[in-house]
């Protein structure tokens, strides 16, 4: 039997790789009933194990699949190395029956039979302190304490929670080592930002103090934890729970952004959260930037006639304008001012923006059949490439890891592009027989999806360097939108009904599944879909229609069900997530309201209120301001605060 070095650096213990992953097994097993800690857990330890480098000699072999319940694991407990005695000891106080593994040889070779079973709701009660009392009788001081976080930290959030409620010692790991925070930060795909110390001085602790008494106190706490490296994910997974646990919201409107004319439905946040800029019809857009608290107007940019869309880069140093004055113009951040950087020119209305995942390049689609690519060159933007269709150019961005470039057209037809030798190259087209609406990537770009007025979306997938189709969604209508789940395991496709005397829109969600995409589930609405957003961690989706109802869908036992229905007294235009997907966000008539789970339900909390139609509302990056946009002129820039 070989051993295995701890994973500890300086230290001499040596733990046997079978005790480690029976030691997992046996404690989630004992944790709490059964479904609390489920078997992918436990193929997630696996995982973590297999891939540790002192640990690459595990002799677990494959004998299971995800389908197989736990009581089915086989039982894998050996004795080894200096402390062969002391787990000898252990594991006869615990029923373990000890057996010595041959090096390179299977469980099936070893002829091993023992298997588990579950505990009874007797043996296993459902309560803490009889988990507390069962844990106590065994011996699991033997594993150093830096091995155990490292095992607690592969877990997801729901059973943290359960290990820390469960044994005192592990409840100290936790807490200290902010596994908590961690695992719900990973959850959300929280994106930690570099500023998030000066903002918590300058802003957020004071926001904490003013919220609440336990706001006060929770500020009092982090304040503690300033030098700490994962401070954002503490902050935000604390804020989140405050938010969470405040059964009633009040919003205080901190701003209003006016304009001459009417105001376009994408103002964006940047990525930071501290500036926000408005687009107008009257060829105008407006930068407010958060100051020591305060918004503070910054800039007016302007184009001769309307702004169509406009886009920050990753790090928002940048902004890019696109206007049907047949220009884009890039803005740059100098000394805390937005200067004007270049102008991209066309022959027609330039309709899509996209910076590349550093920011280095930026891509425009325009109306002229063509895409351009223009790059930073010392401190100089330049165009460095022209793509060229036979018709409008409708959208273009840049793949995740920006190796890959999609247009779609008028054409028919959706372009790949890749960069090769620092030249991009065209790789593949994929044919419709009507207009391309979009064409997107899947969040890991391994994936594109494309929709057209022929009443499809096509997906394909990335293979050894070559794109190939592998599956098409048929639709009654044209195919309005698609978005994939922040994992990209999922997509939502959104169509028109062909019912020329309905207005009838269906959602369709699709899974990918063994490396195929299936059609998991559809959503009827009787209007028009507004919107679709999945939340932050993927298992929630929430579409707005036209007839007035909001549904909200998530995961039960692997299937995609229908959670909730929120009914308004008027249409939706939209409806999205916070960025802990605790909240929601709707816009209707002349509100917008958050949402929020009360006692397992989704109530409202507060109240957002503009004197005509809202027509947009979205939450900013740190969860606390929310934008909303009237249908005339006016902006409104809020803040969640305590009752």
């Amino acid at each position: 039997m070989s051993e295995t070095k701890n994973l500890l650096k300086g230290q001499c213990a040596y733990v046997a790789e079978e005790s480690v992953f029976s030691f997992v097994v046996d404690a989630l097993q004992r944790l709490a009933p059964l479904e609390s800690c489920n078997f992918k857990t436990i193929r997630n330890f696996r995982r973590l194990f297999n891939k540790t480098e002192p640990m690459g000699d595990l002799m677990i072999e494959e004998h299971y699949k995800a389908s197989v319940s736990l009581d089915n694991m086989l039982d894998t407990s050996s004795t080894a190395g200096s402390d062969s005695k002391k787990i000898r000891k252990t594991r006869k106080k615990n029923r373990w029956q000890p057996y010595t593994v041959p090096s390179r040889r299977t469980f099936s070779e070893l002829g091993i039979t023992g298997r588990w079973q579950p505990y009874t709701s007797k043996e296993c009660p459902s309560d803490s302190s009889g988990r507390l009392e069962r844990l106590a009788e065994k011996d699991i001081t033997n594993l150093p304490d830096e091995l155990i976080v490292k095992i607690l930290s592969n877990l997801n959030i729901k059973d943290i929670s359960v290990c820390r409620r469960v044994n005192s010692s592990w409840q100290a790991l936790v807490d200290t080592n902010h596994l908590q925070a961690l695992s719900f930060s990973r959850c959300v795909r929280f994106q930690p930002i570099s500023q998030t110390v000066r903002n918590y001085h300058s802003f957020t602790r004071g926001w904490l103090t003013g919220f609440s008494k336990k706001g006060k106190e929770l500020a009092e706490q982090l304040d503690k934890f300033l030098g700490n490296k994962h401070f954002p994910e503490i902050l935000f997974f604390n804020i989140a729970k405050l938010l969470t646990k405040t059964e009633s919201l009040t919003c205080q409107n901190v701003c209003t952004v006016p304009h001459p004319h009417l105001v376009d439905n994408n103002p964006i946040f940047s990525p930071d959260g501290n500036h926000i800029v408005t687009t107008s019809y009257d060829g105008t857009a407006k930068i407010w930037e958060l100051v020591a608290g305060q918004w503070q107007h910054k800039a007016i940019l302007e184009h001769h006639i309307w702004e169509s869309n406009v886009s920050f880069s990753p790090d928002g140093s940048h902004l890019v304008t696109a206007s049907s004055d047949h220009t884009a113009k890039i803005w740059g951040l100098v000394a805390g001012q937005w200067q004007h950087k270049a102008t991209i020119r066309h022959s027609g209305r330039v309709r899509g923006i996209s910076f590349s995942p550093d920011g280095s390049h930026l891509v425009t689609a325009s109306d002229d059949r063509t895409a351009k690519i223009w790059g930073l060159v010392t401190e100089q933007w330049q165009e460095k490439a022209i793509l060229q269709h036979f018709g409008w150019v409708r959208s273009a961005s840049f793949s995740p890891d920006g190796s890959h470039i999609v247009t779609a057209s008028n054409d028919h037809t959706a372009k790949i592009w890749g960069l090769i030798a620092e030249q991009l190259q065209h790789k593949a087209t994929i044919e419709h027989s009507a207009w391309v609406n979009s064409a997107s990537f899947s969040p890991d770009g391994t994936h594109i999806v494309t929709t057209s007025d022929d009443h499809t979306a096509k997906i394909w997938e990335l293979v050894a360097g070559q794109w190939r189709e592998k599956a098409t969604s048929q639709h009654s209508g044209r195919v309005r939108g698609i978005s994939f789940s922040p994992d990209g395991s999922h997509l939502v496709i959104v169509a028109k009904s062909n019912n020329p005397i309905s207005r009838d829109d269906t959602a369709e969600i699709w899974g990918l599944v063994a490396g195929q995409w299936q059609h998991k589930a559809t959503i009827c609405h009787a209007e028009w879909v507004r919107g679709i957003s999945f939340s932050p961690d993927g298992s929630h989706l929430v579409t707005a229609c036209d007839f007035k109802t909001a549904k909200i869908w998530g995961v039960v036992a692997g299937r995609w069900r229908e959670k909730a229905t929120i009914p308004l007294t008027d249409s939706i235009t939209n409806a999205s997530f916070s960025p802990d997907g605790s909240h929601l966000v709707t816009a209707n008539l002349n509100t917008a309201l958050i949402w929020g789970l009360v006692g397992g339900q989704w109530k409202v909390k507060a109240t957002l209120r503009h004197s005509d139609r809202v027509s947009s509302a979205s939450f900013g990056p740190d969860g606390l301001h929310v934008l909303t946009i009237s249908k005339h002129s006016i902006a409104k820039i809020w803040l969640l605060t305590g009752c």
